[in-house]
C-alpha cells in the first residue's frame, strides 16, 4: 500500500508574517507562540500587529533551545496556563520540532514559521527527541501532521548563508534515500511504500539545489530575496519534507544519527551530517567516482562539509567513529532500508574511503 502525507497548506514569500493573522484566523482565537531568545524579539511586534488587525491573541514564550522532553513539558504548562487553542512554534529545527512534540502532547493543531530554510522539519509529520547533550533519543510521530507553514522568505534570507547550505545538504540526500527505500522495498515513514509522487519530488529537490544552489547561497549571502534564493527555499523545506516523508530514509540519515554520538560533530547542523551521510552512502552503492567527486565539488562551492576534518573530527578518531557506526547499524536503523545487506565493517570502509576521496578531490 502507497502512503502521501503533507501539511495542510504550505505559504511562502517575502512579507508573509505581516499577514500572519489573517492566514491563521480560520484556525482559532487564542494561540500560544514560541521561539528562542534571538528570534522573538525580530518577529514579536510584528505578530502583535498582526494578529492585532485580525482580531487574534498570541501568548509568547521563550523556547530554551534543546528539543528536549523537560523543555516540551515545560512548554506544555505554559500553554495550558494561557489557555491556548493552537501551538505556533518559530525559528530552527529545535524550536520545530519541540512544537510538533508539543501537539502530540496537547492534542493541539501547530502552526510552523521556520525563519531559517537549514532543513525539512517544518513539513514533516515527526519530532525528533533529544536529551541535554544533543544525543538523539527517539523520533515522536504527530497523530495528524501540521496545520499551516509559513515561510517568509524575507526573514529566511536574513540568516548566515550557512543554514541555507545545511538545508541543501538534507534535500539532495532524498532522491539517493527515496530511490533507495524503492528499490528494498522498505516503508516510508507513514508505514507504507514509497509513491511515484515522492521519488519525482526527491528528483526535483535535487535537480532545483543543483541547478540555483550556488546562486542562492550568493544570495542568501547578501542578504537578498531573488528567484534562485526562493526556489532553494522550497526544494529545502516543501519539497525535501515530502520526499523524505514519503520517500523514506535510508544510509545518509542513518551516518546523521551516528556521528550525533561525537562530540565534535555536534557543532555541525543536521544538514552538514546529512551531506556526509550522502557521500557515505554513494559510497556504499559503489557509485561512480566521477558522480561522487562532482558532488563533492558542488559541496566546496557552496560550504557544505565533505571530509571527517570538514567536520572537525581529528585524524586516527576511529574508536569514535567505531562507536558511531555501531549506533548506525542497530536494529531499526535507516541503514538497514538500503537495498543490501549493510554491517558494521562496510560503514566503516565507506566513512573513510568517503573521506579520502574528498580530501583527494581538495588537493
Amino acid at each position: 500500500m502507497q502512503i502521501l502525507g503533507s501539511p495542510s497548506r504550505y505559504y511562502q514569500g517575502a512579507g508573509i508574517l505581516e499577514r500572519m493573522g489573517d492566514i491563521l484566523k480560520p484556525l482559532a482565537n487564542r494561540f500560544f507562540v514560541f521561539a528562542d531568545q534571538t528570534v522573538l524579539p525580530i518577529v514579536r511586534n510584528r505578530i502583535i500587529k498582526s494578529f492585532e488587525a485580525s482580531r487574534l491573541t498570541a501568548v509568547f514564550e521563550i523556547f530554551r533551545g534543546e528539543c528536549s522532553y523537560p523543555e516540551v513539558f515545560r512548554l506544555k504548562a505554559k500553554a495550558e496556563e494561557a489557555d491556548a487553542q493552537v501551538i505556533v512554534g518559530m525559528g530552527g529545527g529545535k524550536a520545530i520540532d519541540a512544537a510538533k512534540a508539543l501537539s502530540v502532547k496537547l492534542d493541539f493543531p501547530v502552526v510552523i514559521v521556520p525563519t531559517i530554510a537549514a532543513s525539512d522539519a517544518p513539513c514533516t509529520h515527526v519530532a525528533v527527541m533529544y536529551d541535554e547533550n544533543h544525543v538523539k533519543l527517539e523520533v515522536l510521530p504527530m497523530r495528524l501532521g501540521v496545520s499551516f507553514v509559513l515561510v517568509d522568505t524575507g526573514i529566511v534570507a536574513q540568516a548566515p548563508g550557512r543554514f541555507l547550505s545545511a538545508g541543501m545538504g538534507d534535500a539532495l540526500s532524498k532522491k539517493f534515500e527515496a530511490e533507495a527505500c524503492r528499490k528494498s522495498g522498505a516503508s516510508n515513514l507513514y508505514g507504507g511504500r514509497p509513491s511515484q509522487t515522492a521519488l519525482g519530488l526527491g528528483e526535483l529537490a535535487y535537480t532545483i539545489v543543483k541547478k540555483h544552489g550556488e546562486e542562492a547561497k550568493i544570495s542568501a549571502d547578501r542578504k537578498e530575496v531573488t528567484p534562485a534564493l526562493e526556489k532553494v527555499v522550497e526544494a529545502n523545506i516543501l519539497l525535501s519534507g515530502l520526499a523524505g516523508e514519503n520517500g523514506g530514509l535510508a544510509a545518509a540519515h542513518a551516518v546523521y544519527t551516528g556521528f550525533t554520538l561525537i562530540e565534535e560533530m555536534r557543532q555541525s547542523l543536521h544538514g552538514e551530517l546529512v551531506a556526509f551521510g550522502i557521500l557515505v552512502q554513494l559510497t556504499l552503492e559503489n557509485r561512480g567516482r566521477d558522480f561522487i567527486n562532482d558532488l563533492i565539488d558542488f559541496y566546496r562551492r557552496i560550504g557544505l562539509p565533505a571530509s571527517l576534518g570538514d567536520l572537525r573530527l581529528r585524524e586516527g578518531s576511529i574508536k569514535k567513529i567505531e562507536r558511531a557506526v555501531k549506533k548506525i547499524c542497530e536494529a531499526g536503523s535507516y541503514v538497514h532500508n538500503m537495498p543490501f545487506r549493510v554491517d558494521e565493517r562496510m560503514v566503516v570502509e565507506a566513512i573513510f574511503e568517503a573521506d579520502s576521496l574528498s580530501k583527494d578531490r581538495k588537493a
